[in-house]
């Protein structure tokens, strides 16, 4: 199935809508599949959209219409709240997943690292690519504390990735095996609150942009393909057989999180926001040291063959590369809001 570039996405779009529509039959169903593996292929063919991108491609304003599309095509199977078609939507975003992974390098890792120095080289790489190296974080989090309005933007968007991480643990928890699941439950447990709903980490948070007048619903869509590229990909990563594409986006979620929310708690009370609103940052301040070392241990028994951990360093390589691109359109936001 080929067709004029200029007009295969909004065709290939309309073609999987289709087959989600009521009672369409198999044939749909696979014509479905076959567009969104050329849809994917041609999102993932602009060099904007790839681990390997130069780094002049990082802060390119515009993905691609097509990327766009497919990112945001790929978003709504992911959390449609219809359960009926929720296999023939997991299996289309499946094939959107091959697509999007024969575009992702997997590096060479050094065959004779033992077990403390394959820790050391994920710790080095998550460090390296950290959004705590990103000028919006540097803006935001040294020197002068920012204007409300720029942290009001970062919160909003910081609702964006945290709202679901729910969900993408118990996706990577199914089919693992229980030893492993059992480490995944500790922190889904935690997630949801322990056993006081009102303590759920979502709420806590949503507790806090209501206070501060930012909206905060469940069922937001993201706004940017980049927020929607980077979003999804972590969804694909929690839902792949293999479990180095997960552990490696669980990783880095945990482990760099605990100086991330110190920050953010010591701008909230900057701008005088009562410590009863500041509790989701306050608590991940300690509680994701934690976590990341669970996740670390789960590392050290389950990522042991060469193929798993090059897949492991190329799915955090992945994911910090579009959590950099996302976090280059929320500056490019930012900074909007200071220019005459």
């Amino acid at each position: 199935m080929m067709v004029d570039p200029q007009e295969s996405a909004a065709e290939l779009v309309a073609l999987i809508n289709t087959a989600l529509e009521d009672r369409q039959g198999p044939e749909a169903a696979a014509r479905a599949y076959r567009a969104m593996v050329e849809l994917s292929a041609l999102a993932h063919a602009d060099p904007r959209s790839q681990s390997g991108a130069a780094p002049e491609h990082h802060g390119a304003e515009q993905p691609s219409p097509a990327f766009s599309a497919y990112h945001r095509l790929l978003w709504r199977l992911h959390v449609h709240p219809e359960r009926l078609h929720d296999p023939l939507r997991a299996w289309l975003a499946s094939a959107g997943y091959d697509a999007e992974e024969a575009t992702i390098p997997l590096p060479a890792v050094d065959p004779t690292l033992d077990q403390d120095g394959f820790i050391a080289l994920i710790c080095a790489e998550h460090e390296a690519r950290s959004g705590l190296r990103h000028p919006m974080s540097a803006h935001l989090f040294e020197g002068d504390p920012p204007e409300f309005a720029e942290l009001a933007i970062y919160l909003r968007h910081h609702w964006h990735r945290s709202r679901l991480f729910y969900r993408e643990l118990a996706d990577f928890s199914l089919g693992r095996e229980l030893a492993a699941a059992s480490v995944i439950f500790r922190n889904l447990y935690d997630e949801g609150g322990g056993e006081q709903t009102p303590k759920a980490h979502p709420f806590l948070l949503q507790k806090l942009l209501l206070h501060l007048g930012i909206p905060c619903g469940f069922a937001d869509e993201p706004e940017l393909p980049q927020a929607l590229a980077y979003l999804s990909n972590r969804i694909r990563c929690s839902r792949r057989a293999n479990p180095a594409w997960g552990l490696a986006v669980l990783f880095s979620l945990e482990y760099g999180t605990p100086t991330t929310h110190g920050n953010i708690y010591r701008l909230l009370r900057h701008f005088e926001v009562p410590e009863e609103f500041c509790e989701f940052h306050r608590l991940h301040m300690s509680a994701d040291v934690e976590h990341a070392r669970e996740l670390v241990d789960l590392i050290r028994e389950r990522v042991l063959s060469a193929e798993d951990r090059a897949i492991f360093i190329a799915s955090l390589r992945h994911h910090r590369a579009l959590g950099r691109r996302y976090f280059d359109a929320i500056w490019r936001e930012i900074q909007a809001t200071r220019e005459p």
